[in-house]
């Protein structure tokens, strides 16, 4: 197949949609389409009626391989899938394509997933030049072995910066390598006690493919602070800045694609290749429901009420393969069941393959022409994380620039949402500044900026805040108009009482909830809790701010899994124990003003569902005459395996919330703690 055929390839064949999606989604496809410039049609391309760039995500079941074919001819391939994935679907879709060499050969990083097929290709299409990060995370196995043999002449080392010509103004640069930045600065990687084996992964390539007016960020398995791992992403979001596509980094798995790096690229598509029959549950359900909704480039839009998608309303996500089954795995991407493929002129791109039709999107517009200089690179550190009432804040910033040239650096902030105070950042060597925040009192909100300039007059700027002191619960539950907490990643500290214990909830986790006299909150760590806590203990509560579906909770997670540094995160029991009472109120009184409070419903009736087995979750709707909601029962506690109850009833519980998409203004639900919060009889 000659390269100017297969840009206009024809896909007829019905879209494939995961199991919750299908319905309508065709018919809503087309109307997009057409919306969009064309149906099922290839977009014609403007850039001299030349072919296109193409971008061949190739399905290599679980692991990754990306191979691009320049509008010139010029190729690369960046990973190799796993092994076996070169003989079996990499060399095969070359040889289709009618290529007969390969330029560039690029592997992000070591895991077998991504290098287990390279040797293959190699073997068929010896590169040119092969870049990978190194040997300073090389490990000593038969993959990495076969990798370095099969192109040890081939074999460099790629630094930050080195860009790869791919011909008629396409090229690929080098963003990111082993934590050193395009900048000039360095994300701290090494000497970590990383239990989950993550430095290869924190280590990887990023790399930014540029045509005309269209970008694509592809970074293997970079990490962003999920899992514990070390949040590389953030920073590497403030130099690749906006792009249309985004291959959502570690197949979609929870280390990474945060916040503030998706608010960073916004990118309009997600590409995620899995295999069906992954057993590490990727995609992440919380992580593409995060990337969706994120605010991609031409602002937000609401999400049509059935839950249906389309690529009309972006961000969309796109993957080679189904996702395995499972409750903490997303169906929300549309599975090709094949090879994507996107191709572009630099003003449109399509997306299709395997058994999706061509689907066209244009590029946002926020990058004009291939960028060639990078802004600077912040990279924060704070002290103390949350300050006691009077204590100053000390802000430590390495700013550093390709340039080498930094004219100015100010910290900006404000007290409580009033006027803004600008001081100049204080150098102490070449790349570091510092600067001072007043001490505050209790429950002060203070919100500040580090921005930098270079030489060149480009600007980057990091955002931060924090609640100084002691703060009541209430003041850190404020949220937008489209239900999103808008002080999520704020750090704060909390006294109040233990209303679920550990182990309630979760024996895996921790998962306990806290109130004040002014509201409560869930407090979360991904491990089990190191301090044992009971109903009625009184605690101060030290963490970040982060959502999930719709509930605020205070992530208690070490942010410095370094040693020697302790946590400044935790929870610390005090002498006193309170006694716990839960509210009265009614299902029609249940709001997000309640979320986190434990309360007592009365006269309770079951009207749909029934209490799940052991070891099983289950939804139970009830209503007391008031309202309807729904009554979640966990596995983890004695709940599961007792009888339902037939006759009304009262319910003693804590509000939470499960909503996934935006508005965040509903599924909210009543958990009770054990069997002993359902009151069989009216009495109180």
């Amino acid at each position: 197949m000659s390269v100017e055929r297969s840009s206009s390839l024809a896909y007829n064949c019905p879209l494939t949609f995961h199991s919750g999606l299908e319905k309508n989604m065709t018919k809503r496809l087309v109307i997009g389409c057409l919306i969009l410039g064309g149906v099922f049609l290839s977009v014609p391309f403007t850039r001299s009626q030349q072919v296109p760039l193409r971008i061949y995500f190739v399905d290599v079941g679980q692991g990754h391989a990306a191979l691009i074919v320049s509008p010139t001819g010029k190729t690369m391939l960046i990973d190799g899938g796993p092994d076996g994935a070169g003989d079996a679907a990499i060399v095969p879709l070359m040889e289709s394509l009618g290529l007969d060499h390969l330029d560039v050969m690029v592997a992000t990083h070591y895991d077998g997933d991504h290098i287990g097929g390279l040797d293959e290709v190699a073997a068929a299409f010896p590169p040119a030049i092969a870049y990978d990060s190194g040997d300073l995370t090389a490990p000593q196995n038969s993959f990495f072995f076969q990798y370095r043999n099969a192109v040890a002449p081939q074999r460099r080392q790629i630094r930050p910066g080195t860009i790869i010509d791919l011909g008629d103004g396409a090229r690929a640069t080098c963003i990111v390598v082993n934590g050193q930045l395009i900048s000039g600065g360095r994300v701290g990687i090494f000497g970590r006690r990383d239990p989950l084996d993550q430095l290869d992964n924190s280590a990887c390539i990023g790399l930014l493919i540029q045509y005309g007016g269209f970008d694509l960020f592809i970074s293997g398995d970079l990490t962003g602070g999920g899992n514990n791992t070390t949040d590389v992403e953030s920073i590497v979001g403030q130099l690749v800045g906006d792009v249309d596509v985004l291959q959502l980094n570690h197949h979609g798995s929870r280390t990474g694609s945060n916040p503030t790096f998706l608010n960073l690229l916004k990118a309009e598509v997600g590409i995620v290749q899995v295999g069906r029959d992954n057993p590490f549950g990727h995609p992440a359900v919380q992580v593409i429901d995060r990337f969706i909704n994120t605010t991609p480039t031409n602002g937000v839009r609401p999400f049509p009420p059935d839950g249906d998608f389309t690529p009309n309303r972006p961000p969309f996500v796109f993957q080679t393969e189904f996702s395995p089954p499972g409750s903490s795995v997303s169906h929300q991407g549309v599975a090709a069941r094949g090879t994507l493929l996107i191709e572009t002129d630099g003003r449109t791109y399509t997306v299709t393959g395997g058994r999706l039709p061509r689907i066209p999107f244009p590029v946002d517009g926020a990058e004009e022409g291939i960028r060639s200089d990078f802004p600077p690179s912040i990279v924060l550190q704070t002290s103390p994380i949350v300050p006691q009432a009077g204590e100053s804040y000390l802000v430590q910033a390495q700013i550093v620039d390709d340039g080498d040239v930094i004219a100015g650096a100010t910290l900006r902030y404000r007290v409580n949402e009033g006027d803004e105070v600008s001081v100049p950042l204080r150098r102490v060597s070449r790349t570091d500044f510092i600067g001072v925040i007043p001490g505050q009192p209790d429950g002060a909100l203070v919100q500040y900026d580090v921005v930098a300039e270079d030489g060149e007059g480009q600007v980057s700027s990091v955002r931060g805040g924090y609640f100084a002191g002691v703060t009541p619960i209430a003041s850190l539950r404020r949220n937008d108009d489209w239900g999103v907490p808008e002080f999520l990643g704020y750090p704060a500290r909390i006294i109040g009482t233990v209303t679920v214990g550990t182990g309630s909830f979760s024996r895996t986790n921790t998962d306990i909830y806290v109130e004040d006299e002014s509201g409560g909150i869930n407090v979360f760590e991904l491990r089990t809790q190191s301090v044992i806590v009971d109903v009625g203990a009184r605690v101060i509560v030290v963490g970040r701010l982060l959502p999930f579906n719709g509930v605020l909770k205070l992530d208690v997670t070490n942010p410095y899994p370094y040693a020697p540094f302790p946590s400044p995160f935790g929870v610390t029991p005090t002498d006193q124990i309170d006694d716990v009472i839960p509210r009265t109120v009614t299902l029609a009184e249940i709001d997000e003003s309640m979320e986190g409070l434990l309360v007592r419903v009365d006269h309770v009736r079951v009207v749909d569902g029934s209490i799940p087995a052991p070891g099983q979750n289950g939804n139970l709707r009830i209503s007391d005459g008031t309202g309807e909601l729904t009554l979640r029962v966990l596995r983890d506690t004695d709940i599961p395996g007792m009888a339902t109850p037939h006759r009304p009833f009262s319910i003693i519980g804590v509000v939470g919330q499960f909503d996934r998409f935006r508005p965040f203004d509903s599924g909210y639900q009543i958990l009770p703690r054990s069997r002993q919060d359902f009151i069989l009889s009216s009495s109180r």
